[in-house]
């Protein structure tokens, strides 16, 4: 009987909280609907006819503008940084491309010395497979 009386419960909980989420949204919907409401009607109501074309124009802040005038010690400045840095790209191909042909020289080498290594190690095999093959 314990166990009726506590699904019941459980289910009357249920009912009741689904009832005041229910009117809880509703009471929200309804005041956020009335606050949208009220910014709609005091846009309606600012006076200003805002389709028409240039309206927002009137009411542009005038802006004071910087005149940039090109000045000639500033452009030889940044042309002497231009070609410094020109200079400096090219000192920096320069020695990529030494490193290169270091990296290339050094890579020939051990692959010269893989080869004759490999082709000593296959002499011995065969020298081993030779006598393996006389003994018999």
């Amino acid at each position: 009987m314990a166990k009726k009386s506590l699904g019941r419960f459980l289910a009357f909980a249920a009912i009741t909280g689904a009832a005041a989420a229910g009117v809880s949204y509703f009471l929200k919907y309804r005041s956020f609907h009335a606050e949208l409401e009220d910014d709609f009607h005091d846009y309606e109501d600012d006076g200003q006819d805002h389709d028409q074309p240039g309206s927002f124009e009137t009411e542009a802040t005038h802006r004071n503008y910087v005149p940039l005038g090109e000045k000639k010690e500033s452009m030889e400045a940044v042309e002497q940084e231009a070609e410094d840095a020109a200079e400096a790209v090219k000192e920096a191909a320069k020695k990529a491309a030494e490193k290169a042909e270091d990296t290339a020289e050094a890579m020939k080498d051990h692959a010269k010395e893989a080869v004759n290594k490999t082709a000593g190690a296959v002499k011995d095999m065969a020298t081993t497979i030779e006598e393996d093959t006389s003994v018999e």
